[in-house]
């Protein structure tokens, strides 16, 4: 199937991802680990193992995001050092002339 403009804006869209959405999806996980605790502890099989599938689709998400958030911190810190690096030495050339 073509990559259609509506299909790209909702990559585009879906890429947006805000520090409330990692927070909410952390309390999901939280939730959800609490959860299967009781049932582990209640001794409910079934719903137990319909928790642990959730969490292992939601952990590696908030995994992921995280390491995305960490990423670009990083990258904004680098690019302000390098703007930093740049303006010190256009001032020691201005200092020097």
């Amino acid at each position: 199937m073509a990559n259609t403009p509506d299909r790209a804006a909702m990559r585009a869209a879906a890429s947006l991802v805000r520090e409330e959405d990692l927070e909410d999806l952390e309390q999901l996980a939280h939730d959800l680990q609490d959860r299967a605790d009781k049932a582990s502890a209640d001794g409910r099989v079934f719903l137990f193992g319909q928790y642990v599938r959730l969490l292992a689709i939601v952990n590696p998400e908030v995994v992921r995001i995280r390491k995305r958030f960490q990423r670009e911190s990083l990258a904004s810190l680098r690019k302000m050092h390098v703007q930093m690096k740049k303006e010190a030495r256009d001032q020691a050339q201005e200092a020097s002339a």
